[in-house]
């Protein structure tokens, strides 16, 4: 197949991975399905030479349909769908309304659910492949992002699980796992810290909270992978015929593999030093 034969569907196209990737791979002459909710979003992809825009809300089943009708009706087939789209909740569980984490779950799970499983005849018609943008959040749980990494552990145990029942069928799964990314998310993080820590006045977490959250922003503005990056990733993916089941990318690579097989209780005490310097 050449590259001009290409097919995507990308969820989240509207900013940060997902953009990156819609752009990137257009401009390489791969034909792109970007999917995003707002309507403002849409028509600036489609100004975007190979790029269709289309609506997908991951919370709302009928969108996925109407995308997915939309996309058998061109008759061009699929060959490969990259799960980008996805949220963010923080802030210490004991304190954490539940309702933050239904959210957090409804996007970055059980909506990749429901876009893999409504795209899956697709790609096994192309044998294609299954692109899962996952982050080293789904092997290291951090304090005081625990909705973000459960959901990111629930996405690395489901993909796990996917591309083992897929082995015979010749459709690949693959997950990506980026260290920070500097994107729009940190500007979003701002926001939401404030609103979190107006909600934590008073807690015992309050203060460790803070200095936490400030400084992961600070770290993903300054010192975060570009997007372009894990998009060029993704083009690489795209044209392995056997890809591994795992790429990690991030500036220190050693550190992630250190923190795989380090003892928990050794990374714990890293943490508690942490957490008495600010307390």
């Amino acid at each position: 197949m050449t590259i001009s034969n290409y097919y995507v569907l990308i969820t989240g196209a509207s900013s940060g991975i997902g953009r990156a990737c819609a752009e990137l791979l257009a401009s390489r002459g791969v034909k792109v399905y970007a999917g995003a909710r707002k309507q403002d979003d849409i028509n600036k992809l489609n100004k975007i030479e190979n790029i269709i825009a289309l609506e997908i809300d991951l919370t709302k089943q009928d969108t996925i349909d109407n995308a997915i009708d939309y996309i058998k009706t061109q008759k061009t087939g699929l060959d490969v769908l990259i799960n980008n789209a996805g949220i963010t909740r923080a802030g210490p569980l004991m304190e954490l309304p539940i309702e933050d984490l239904y959210e957090q779950f409804e996007v970055n799970l059980f909506g990749l659910h429901r876009i893999t499983k409504a795209v899956f005849p697709l790609l096994l018609e192309s044998k294609g492949k299954i692109i899962m943008i996952s982050s080293d959040s789904g092997f290291f749980a951090t304090p005081f992002f625990g909705p973000y990494c459960s959901s990111k552990f629930a996405l690395e145990g489901y993909s796990d699980s996917l591309r083992r029942e897929l082995l015979i069928f010749g459709v690949k799964v693959v997950i990506i796992e980026p260290g920070r990314v500097n994107t729009s998310i940190w500007q979003k993080g701002e926001e939401l810290l404030k609103i979190l820590l107006e909600r934590l006045k008073g807690s015992i977490f309050e203060k460790i909270a803070k200095e936490v959250g400030e400084y992961a922003i600070e770290k993903g503005k300054t010192e975060g992978l570009n997007p372009r990056e894990i998009a060029k990733l993704v083009y690489k993916i795209i044209h392995i015929k056997e890809p591994k089941t795992r790429y990690l990318i991030a500036p220190d690579k050693l550190r992630y593999r250190l923190i795989k097989i380090l003892p928990d209780k050794i990374i714990d005490k890293k943490f508690e030093k942490e957490f008495k310097k600010i307390k």
